[in-house]
C-alpha cells in the first residue's frame, strides 16, 4: 500500500511535551489529520491530553481531522494561547 510521509510541527505545549520540534511520520495514502494525530501521540504518548484541545493546521490552513493528508504536508499543533 502506498505511504505519505508528512511533518508534523510542534509548538509551544506540545513541543515541550513531546520534547521534540518536529515528527516526521508515514501514514497509508488517504490518511486524515486525525490519523496523524494518532500516530503522533503513539510517538509521543505525552501529547496525548493536549489533543482535545489542539488546532491544527495543514500546509498552513485551519483544518478539521477528517480533512486527508497530502504527500510532504505540514502538520501543525497549535495549543491553546493563554495569557493577557
Amino acid at each position: 500500500m502506498p505511504h505519505v510521509t508528512i511533518t508534523v510541527l510542534l509548538f509551544a505545549q506540545a513541543r515541550e511535551r513531546a520534547g521534540a520540534r518536529a515528527l516526521a511520520l508515514e501514514l497509508p495514502e488517504g490518511s486524515r489529520v486525525a490519523d496523524a494525530l494518532e500516530a503522533a501521540v503513539r510517538a509521543r504518548p505525552a501529547l496525548a491530553p493536549l489533543v482535545p484541545h489542539l488546532a491544527v493546521a495543514l500546509d498552513g490552513v485551519l483544518v478539521r481531522g477528517d480533512t486527508t493528508l497530502t504527500p510532504g504536508g505540514e502538520v501543525a499543533l497549535l495549543p491553546p494561547v493563554s495569557g493577557g
